[in-house]
C-alpha cells in the first residue's frame, strides 16, 4: 500500500482488491493512540467519494477515539476504473460488497461499518450476504433493502413534477453544474452558498463511471435480513428528497431497530448544516453497543 499526505492529519492509502483494482482510502487516526474503540469504515453513495466523510466526520470521530477510514468505490474519486474499459458501470452490489468486505478484513480489528445512500445498500450486503466480521452496521439515509423503486413511486405520487426534476438531475448529472438542483438533491436550504459551491465542485469530479446499474441491481434484491442480535443503526433526514422517511423506516424494520429521523436535514447529512447532530446520534449508538 502507498501513503501520501492529504493534509496534516488525513492520509490516503491504496487498498488493492482481489482482482487488482486499487481503491483510494482516506484515513484519520484516533486522537488518542491508546483508545480501545473500534475503527470506523465509511462507504459513500452515488456521485460521492471518500472526501465526503473527511469534511466533518473524520475530525469528530477521531477526537472520540476512533481510527477512521473512508473508501472511494471502484470508478469513483481516485480509485481505479473497472477492469473492462467498455463497462458503463463501476460494478454490482456483489462486486462493491466484496471490495468493502476485503478492506474490512484487512484491518487489525473488526470495524463499525457506516454506509450512506447506495453505499448503505452495499453495506447491508457486506453484513448479511458476505457476513463480514463487524462490530456494528450504521445506515445513514440508506437506500432500503428492496432498492429505490418503491421510493421513486411514492415521490411520483406526492409530487410528479419535482420527482421528474430530481430524476433528470441524477440521470443527467445536472446537479454537477446547477446549484439549485444540487441543493434540492443533497442539501438543506440554509447551507451557505459558498459551502454548496464547494461540495458541488467535489461532486462534479467524484463519479468517473456510474456506481451501479439500477435495473440489474434489482436481481440482487432484497438484501437478506440480518440475524437477530446484530447491532444496526438507521438514521435519515426529514427533508431528504432522495430517501424518504418511509424508506428509512423500512430499513430500520429490516435491521430490527428504531429509526432516528433528524428534523430539517437533507440527504447528505454528513455534510449538511446539521451534520453534528448526525455525528452525535451515531456516536451515541456506538457507545451503547454491548451495553444492552
Amino acid at each position: 500500500a502507498t501513503r501520501v499526505s492529504v493534509s496534516s492529519s488525513v492520509q490516503t492509502e491504496t487498498h488493492v482488491t482481489a482482482d487488482g483494482i486499487r481503491l483510494e482510502v482516506f484515513i484519520k487516526r484516533a486522537a488518542s493512540s491508546s483508545s480501545s474503540k473500534p475503527p470506523i469504515v465509511f462507504v459513500h453513495g452515488s456521485y460521492h467519494a471518500a472526501w465526503c466523510w473527511s469534511e466533518h466526520f473524520f475530525e469528530y470521530f477521531a477526537n472520540k477515539g476512533h481510527d477512521c477510514y473512508a473508501i472511494s468505490m471502484r470508478g469513483q474519486g481516485g480509485s481505479d476504473m473497472p477492469p473492462d474499459p467498455d463497462s458503463a458501470v463501476a460494478g454490482t452490489i456483489e462486486t462493491h460488497a466484496t471490495d468493502v468486505s476485503g478492506f474490512c478484513a484487512s484491518l487489525p480489528t473488526a470495524p463499525v461499518l457506516v454506509g450512506h445512500s447506495f453505499g448503505g445498500l452495499i453495506a447491508q450486503a457486506v453484513c448479511t450476504v458476505n457476513k463480514a466480521d463487524l462490530v456494528g452496521l450504521a445506515l445513514l439515509a440508506s437506500v432500503p433493502p428492496t432498492g429505490n423503486g418503491p421510493m421513486v413511486g411514492r415521490f411520483m405520487r406526492k409530487s410528479p413534477f419535482a420527482s421528474l426534476k430530481i430524476t433528470y438531475a441524477f440521470v443527467a448529472g445536472a446537479f454537477k453544474s446547477n446549484q439549485k438542483l444540487c441543493r434540492e438533491c443533497f442539501f438543506s436550504k440554509d447551507l451557505p452558498d459558498e459551502t454548496l459551491k464547494k461540495h458541488m465542485a467535489q461532486i462534479a469530479t467524484s463519479c468517473n463511471v456510474r456506481l451501479l446499474d439500477l435495473k440489474a441491481m434489482n436481481k440482487s434484491l432484497p438484501v437478506p435480513k440480518p440475524a437477530n442480535g446484530c447491532n444496526v443503526f438507521v438514521m435519515g433526514g426529514s427533508d431528504d428528497f432522495v430517501v424518504d422517511v418511509e424508506g428509512v423506516l423500512e430499513t430500520a424494520e429490516w435491521g430490527h431497530t428504531k429509526a432516528v429521523i433528524l428534523e430539517n436535514t437533507a440527504h447528505d447529512l454528513m455534510l449538511d448544516t446539521r451534520w453534528e447532530k448526525a455525528a452525535e446520534a451515531l456516536e451515541g449508538w456506538m457507545g451503547s453497543i454491548g451495553k444492552e
